[in-house]
């Protein structure tokens, strides 16, 4: 660049500039990186001239040089006290302050230089400019300046190249603050994720697995190679056909997938879990990414299978008591009605005992028992006898709600109440007091 113009093969030199500086930018360097780049260009590009960048400090209120690897070791080290962002700062911290370029002739006898003058004049920076760099929300992110060592002001070409320049600094700045965000807003997602109570992962559109969080490898007792590598090997083998199976539907129908399997702990145990993913569509309605989860349901498969236990234990007992009754009153009936264990209770507690008198009198505790428990039935309301009837089917308090048109609190109220009533102490003594008086269909 001549002192009026810049020339075409400079112009091309330029664009080359900008072009090593954006790939450094793309290739995410350090900003110290960039700039020393940036610097150097464009120094190449005049004769005699010096560059620096500074940035401000994390409160905004100084400068520091970033990149000024021809600037003296001296004026670095000297000017700090100068560079604060204020009025008569120099040519950079005044440039900062004002939020519009500086230029500065001559140091030796401008007043912004008063106070520092000296250590430009001993180490040779006769003119300074300077130019602030501004967020597109007019915030100071820093300054880019030149120095001569002769006194001068810039030309129009030399204020063509600082602007560029300083857009490349404004450019690099912005995203490396927008990538320093989104690493930590990452962090953030990525700590959320590792505490929460399920094991979450994600699956790219051609299913290869991106991510499992610190709960599931724990959990597994692998790393992510080695989950990669065997992507199925904490499947329980009876599981896995079905698994691949409706997961590659909902991958073709790109749709919501829900299903249930058994997973290898780290210690070799298997425990049951509840899978649940779903696709994330860009704007164009194209799935960028599956998000799934992996909930532990192992309790709730061991309280259901107890409860299956459970009614087939209580159905037998409820044929076997049926069939002791029977063999104490010498009824042919396949189940006795209330009244009936009522009459041949009372006629056991008055020494008239039926046939069968040994049998009844190993009944008669069981048929106090059915008097009183009969008298609490007849107490109870409809609503009531329902929810016994619900609930000893299996069902939940939800469940229960939503086939009574009730809401699952009045639900929760009324088998507390129940409880109290009959005075039972959990589930299973409610359960067989329903299949004992003939309230539960569970045969």
């Amino acid at each position: 660049m001549t002192q009026n113009s810049i020339e075409p093969q400079a112009w091309s030199e330029l664009l080359e500039c900008q072009r090593r500086v954006l790939e450094r930018v793309a290739n995410r360097a350090s900003l110290a990186e960039i700039f020393e780049t940036l610097v150097q260009l464009i120094e190449d590009q005049t004769r005699d001239m010096r560059c620096a960048v500074l940035l401000t400090d994390s409160d905004g209120q100084r400068l520091h040089f970033v990149a000024a690897p021809n600037i003296p070791e001296d004026y670095k080290r000297n000017i700090g006290p100068f560079l604060r962002i204020a009025p008569n700062m120099g040519s950079c911290g005044t440039a900062a302050f004002r939020r519009e370029p500086v230029y500065t002739r001559d140091t030796r006898n401008d007043p912004l230089w008063k106070d520092a003058d000296h250590i430009a004049v001993r180490n040779g920076l006769r003119a300074i400019w300077s130019t602030p760099i501004l967020s597109d929300d007019n915030a100071v992110l820093g300054t880019f300046a030149m120095y001569y060592s002769k006194p001068r002001l810039p030309s129009p070409q030399h204020i063509q190249l600082i602007d560029m320049a300083v857009q490349l600094a404004r450019v690099a700045i912005e995203a490396k603050r927008s990538e320093d965000a989104l690493r930590k807003s990452e962090d953030r997602l990525r700590l959320v994720i590792d505490t929460i109570p399920a094991m979450a992962w994600s699956v790219l559109p051609d299913g290869t697995v991106d991510f499992l969080n610190q709960r599931w490898l724990n959990y597994a007792g692998v790393s992510m190679e080695e989950y990669i590598e065997a992507p199925t090997s904490a499947i329980h083998p009876d599981d896995t056909p079905r698994i691949l199976e409706k997961w590659r539907a909902a991958m073709t129908a790109g749709e919501p997938y829900e299903d249930e399997m058994r997973l290898r702990r780290a210690d070799g145990q298997y425990r049951w879990f509840l899978i649940r993913t779903v696709p994330l569509r860009d704007e164009q309605g194209n799935i960028v990414k599956w998000y799934g989860t992996s909930t532990d349901i192992e309790e709730l498969k061991q309280a259901e299978d107890t409860l299956r236990r459970n009614q087939a234990f209580f159905a037998a007992e409820a044929q076997r008591i049926g069939g002791l009754l029977k063999t104490a009153t010498g009824h042919g009936h396949e189940r006795l009605t209330g009244d009936e264990v009522v009459a041949t209770t009372q006629r056991g507690a008055a020494g008239k005992s039926p046939p069968g008198e040994g049998a009844a009198e190993r009944t008669i505790p069981q048929n106090q028992r059915l008097i009183a428990e009969r008298q609490a039935i007849e107490s109870l309301t409809s609503n009531e006898r329902s929810i016994i009837r619900l609930i000893t089917e299996g069902n939940s308090n939800a469940e229960v709600a939503e086939l009574m048109h009730l809401s699952p609190r009045t639900v929760e109220t009324y088998r507390s109440r129940l409880m109290e009533k009959l005075q039972l102490e959990d589930l299973v003594a409610l359960v067989k007091f329903a299949i004992r008086n003939g309230m539960s269909s569970v045969d």
